[in-house]
């Protein structure tokens, strides 16, 4: 469930367990939306942000900015 406290991916129904910045520990949050920033790929345990939702890509539409995610 979003905003439970977990330590893994698996344990989240959206598959993605952040790393709370500022508060310390981990929650579960759901996956980016259309033109949220993301990352391509969710890689270990816990993220700092989300990759995206079903059907969407994250990918950088301009070098300087960070990847968002976007329908191609």
């Amino acid at each position: 469930m979003d905003g439970a406290s977990c330590s893994h991916h698996l344990e989240c129904s959206s598959d993605c367990c952040l790393m709370d910045l500022d508060h310390g520990g981990e929650f579960c949050a759901p996956k980016g939306r259309k033109t949220t920033v993301c990352l391509p790929q969710t890689k270990g345990a816990i993220n700092f942000i989300c990759p995206c939702r079903l059907g969407l890509s994250c990918i950088p539409k301009d070098p300087s900015c960070p990847r968002r995610c976007y329908l191609i």
